[in-house]
């Protein structure tokens, strides 16, 4: 008799550490879903587990292939030139009222500083703030420690690895049904650690840039017009707009938006 009940305890046990294993595998599963791997390729895509959300990918990439890092230059008399042309929407806003993102300082490359970002952020915010007339305002939150893109309630800005040879690369995740359809769920901006970056301050009086490298508020300014609903444009219409499609070393003239850029952006903001 203790035999068979010693023999029914044992199996007992087993069972009931069967059931936890399977329980524990189905929600890393579902975890796994969460954490799924995002294209890094332009387009739109399905989240899983999440039928009620897409996922826009823009894939922000330069005009020439990376070139070998090379001590900066610096170059002045640039100009700002002004577009009419009107950039088209993304078919997504973000919700009126405070919109909290957060920086990783800690990935920010040495040659644009990691005390430069906050201000590089907040310039770029405040350029398409202003042109939806404060509609949505821009806060700085926690700093995070986050370097890839993630469903996962952050709006992170970060330097990171991207595949291929894209300058950054912007994750807009937006509802497509129900009372929320159009509204931003998160939006994930990934600079790529793979260019040689630096950061001058715009200056209208004497516009400078380095000749051999990227400047981050260019860049992040265009990358946050994804944040507010905006496409990229490619045709030559646009090439003066902020969100013309392409990047260049020696560019400081996406710091502030064309006509076309803000005409475009107020558009989805009315």
């Amino acid at each position: 008799m203790k035999k068979i009940i010693f023999t029914v305890l044992v199996f007992s046990v087993f069972l009931a550490a069967g059931i936890a294993i399977a329980q524990g595998a189905a929600k890393n599963s579902q975890q796994d879903d969460l954490e799924y791997t995002i294209p890094e390729q332009d387009g739109t895509y399905d989240v899983p587990g999440r039928p009620e959300l897409k996922v826009r990918v823009f894939v922000h990439n330069p005009k020439a292939k990376p070139e070998p890092i090379v001590s900066p230059a610096l170059t002045c008399g640039l100009s700002d030139p002004n577009s009419d042309a009107i950039v088209d929407p993304g078919g997504w806003y973000l919700p009126k009222g405070t919109w909290v993102y957060r920086l990783n300082t800690n990935s920010v490359p040495f040659s644009v500083g990691s005390g430069n970002l906050s201000n590089i952020a907040q310039l770029g915010f405040s350029a398409w703030s202003d042109a939806i007339s404060n509609k949505v305002t821009f806060t700085a939150g926690s700093p995070t420690s986050a370097t890839r893109a993630n469903l996962d309630g952050q709006n992170i800005i970060a330097w990171g690895r991207t595949s291929g040879s894209a300058l950054a690369v912007t994750y807009t995740w937006y509802y497509t049904s129900g009372l929320l359809k159009g509204q931003v769920a998160e939006v994930d901006t990934i600079m790529n650690l793979k260019f040689n970056w630096s950061w001058t301050p715009f200056n209208l009086k004497n516009l400078c840039a380095s000749t051999n490298s990227y400047d981050a508020q260019d860049i992040l300014t265009h990358e946050l017009g994804h944040w507010v609903g905006l496409n990229d444009e490619y045709t030559s219409a646009y090439t003066d707009n902020t969100m013309y499609g392409y990047g260049s070393k020696a560019e400081v003239k996406k710091d502030t938006l064309t006509t076309g850029d803000a005409s475009g952006v107020s558009a989805i903001y009315r």
